[in-house]
């Protein structure tokens, strides 16, 4: 079984403003929004009891986040879904729509096959980037209050937080903070607004 394309080698794109600084904040974006949805396919971390929860045809996960940058709206959307499973891998895919006020429109799907012994959380992101790993149990808003463990990663380009739920071991909530160029810096929060896994309804 392959993996399909990496999601930002498929990511279109069509910039469309001419100035530079709006040019390389599009850009700090993009890079968030890309490894974000790069990432998500080895967020599960499975266990006996949570990888049931969610190994079913049609499970699916939305997120949504936004940002402002100097007056400057972007939004984004990223669905997780399986797509197809059987005892020792799941067919998944990944989606992401952004948008902003500047006028552009980025769009990417992705789907591979996972095997199912091998997914971890720790393949998303370099191990040696780990900078911090430990056990929370916090407010998600309309998910209540969940017992979780939160991983701190630094990157090349963002560093991020992420939330796995600890009996699911489905991701909650993601966080990408990225200084850019020009003083200009992203902070970008992930949340889980919408799914059809009991277990985090």
């Amino acid at each position: 079984m392959e993996n399909s394309a990496n999601p930002a080698s498929t990511l279109n794109v069509v910039p469309k403003p001419k100035n530079r600084t709006k040019l390389l904040m599009v850009a700090a974006v993009l890079i968030a929004a890309c490894l974000v949805t790069g990432a998500l396919l080895a967020l599960l971390k499975p266990n006996p009891t949570g990888q049931d929860s969610w190994l079913f045809k049609g499970a699916y996960a939305t997120y949504e986040g936004d940002t402002s940058i100097v007056g400057f709206v972007f939004g984004f959307s990223v669905k997780l879904e399986v797509l197809d499973c059987n005892s020792t891998h799941a067919y998944m895919s990944t989606s992401l729509k952004m948008e902003s006020s500047l006028g552009e429109i980025a769009e990417n799907e992705n789907s591979t096959w996972v095997e199912l012994s091998d997914f971890s959380f720790t393949d998303a992101f370099s191990e040696s980037n780990m900078t911090a790993s430990y056990d929370a149990t916090l407010d998600f808003g309309s998910l209540g209050t969940r017992s979780c463990t939160v991983y701190e990663y630094q990157t090349d380009g963002p560093n991020m937080t992420v939330y796995v739920d600890k009996i699911v071991g489905w991701p909650l909530k993601m966080k990408a903070t990225m200084a850019g160029k020009d003083s200009l810096s992203v902070s970008i929060d992930i949340n889980l607004v919408e799914t059809n896994i009991p277990a985090l309804q």
